[in-house]
Parts: structure tokens; sequence; C-alpha cells
């Protein structure tokens, strides 16, 4: 298949066009910060902006939309919520006009769903929670309706572990604290439950969504169904660096998003194939990795 992916070079875009590359499939990649380099598919290409679009020498068979701001805790609205929707907006048209029928999978986020203690289902309304959700929300409704132009499936992910997550997540900013031993770490925030999925698993998920038949439209939810509290998360990460900080979170309760990912599993087969602790050790050594190599 020829697959176009939309912000390849962010976490998960990476580990999407590695897991695509190792299928054979031909894979082009924009991001505003991709290398250009046209006769290995990779293109600078900037969707918030005003320029025309590189058209494909064949039509696409397929695409994955990751492009635009994607760090809930740093999303300003009005700017980045219309700079989501027009990035969205610039892609669905380029690609209902350059690769019609194509399967295109629209990645967004539990965000725009209600938290709850329960796992969330496919099925359940949206309700955005913040700015971030309602941005994310307003392109799952422009994505529907190119449903005809486009073979359209909305991926919500309920969150992702790996090394090289972008700063202002939870997990990259408590690892640069305690690489540098504060004592104590005092968070912000109280702590939450979240539902953090390895970010190769998610990777096979969307590649799951791409080969699936024609026809098939949907939400599907990428999520593990697992709880994990943020502080049982901030001890492991702790004890894989060697770090004797006390991490202390605001009074109170977080919200908790949980995946019901049923309708994944019926369609595709798809289950993690990284246990908690593995992808854990994955995510501390490679950022740890990653910060001795910085200059």
């Amino acid at each position: 298949m020829r697959i176009l992916v939309l912000g390849s070079t962010g976490f998960l875009g990476r580990l999407l066009v590695e897991e695509l590359r190792r299928g054979e499939h031909v894979v082009a990649c924009w991001a505003r910060t991709a290398e250009e380099r046209p006769d290995l598919g990779s293109r600078r290409v900037d969707l918030s902006g005003t320029h025309d679009l590189p058209v494909p020498d064949a039509p696409w068979d397929a695409a994955v939309l990751l492009a635009g701001p994607s760090v809930p805790a740093r999303f300003r609205a009005p700017i980045e919520g219309a700079e989501t929707v027009r990035i969205a907006e610039r892609a669905l048209v380029h690609l209902a006009r350059h690769a019609r029928g194509a399967r295109v999978i629209v990645v967004s986020s539990a965000h725009v769903l209600t938290p709850a203690l329960d796992a969330i289902d496919e099925n359940a309304l949206v309700s955005p929670s913040g700015d971030y959700g309602a941005a994310k929300a307003a392109v799952e409704g422009l994505a529907r309706s190119f449903v005809g132009d486009l073979d359209v499936i909305v991926a919500r992910l309920f969150g992702s572990l790996g090394p090289d997550l972008p700063r202002g997540l939870f997990v990259p900013d408590l690892l640069e604290r305690l690489r540098r031993r504060e004592s104590p770490v005092r968070l912000a925030g109280p702590d939450a439950v979240r539902d953090l999925t390895d970010g190769r698993d998610v990777a096979r998920a969307l590649r799951g969504l791409l080969m699936m038949p024609r026809g098939t439209e949907g939400t599907f939810h990428v999520g593990t169904g697992r709880a994990l509290r943020l502080s049982d998360l901030a001890q492991r990460l702790a004890r894989e660096l060697g770090a004797a900080s006390q991490v202390e979170f605001a009074p109170g309760e977080g919200p908790a998003w949980i995946a019901d990912a049923a309708r994944l599993r019926a369609r595709i087969g798809w289950i993690p194939h990284h246990e908690l602790d593995a992808t854990i050790a994955w995510t501390a050594r490679g950022s740890e990795l990653a910060s001795r190599a910085a200059p």
C-alpha cells in the first residue's frame, strides 16, 4: 500500500513509520520538521500554512492524520484550537482531491469524552474535557463530513508511553526532574488514573486499522483497559532511574480515562504485546539515553 503519514516526526509518527515500513509498505512522511528528501518520501510540509501542498505522483491508498498540537496541558485556545481544525481541514480536502476513496485514520483523543472511573466504550457521547478535547471533537466532526469522499476511521488514543514523548506531558516532565535528582518532586496537579499504552502497540493498532476492509467506518478506542495511577507510575520510573526522590502530588483527585477497546479487539484482534514493566523500562532507559546525547 501507498500510505501517507501526516505528522511523521512526532513520537507516534516515527513509531508508525517504522511499523509500516517493516510491512514493506511505501510510506510518504510529511511534517513541518521533516528532512526534505522527496526521493525517500520525506517532505517538510506545514499543514497550518497557506502554501500549496505537494501532489503525489500516484494516489495514496491510505493516510494517517497525526499532525497538530498534542500536549493538552499546553494547549492554548483559541489559537491552537483553530490551528488544529485548520490542519485537519487542509489535510482532508487535499486527500479528497488527490486520493478519493482512500482509507484515512484520524487520530483523536480520550479528551473528547467525559472522564469516568469505569472503562469508556466507543459509543459514549462526545462531551469534551477542556479546550484540547473541544478541538479534537471538532476534528472528529469535520472528518465525518468527508465520509463518501474518504473512508474515514476515528482512532481515539487514551495515552501512550515510550521515550521521546513531547515536553509538557506527565512522563517526560517527571523524568527530567528525576534525572536532576530533585527531592521532593512537587507536582502542580493531583494524582489521577490513566490508561497508558506502549507506543509500539499503538503503532500496531493504527496499522491494523489501515488494513481493515474498505467501508469499515467507525470510532475505535486504543487503550489497554488498565487503570494506572500516576503515583504508581512515578514510583516505578524513579526506581528505573535509581532516583530516591519522593514525588508529591497536589491535593485532590484528578480525572480518569480508561478505554474499552472491545471493538478494536473484535475487528482486528489487537491486544497489547508489551508488559507494563517492560514499557516503563524502555521509557526510562530511552529518555536517559536521549538526555545524555543532547548537546
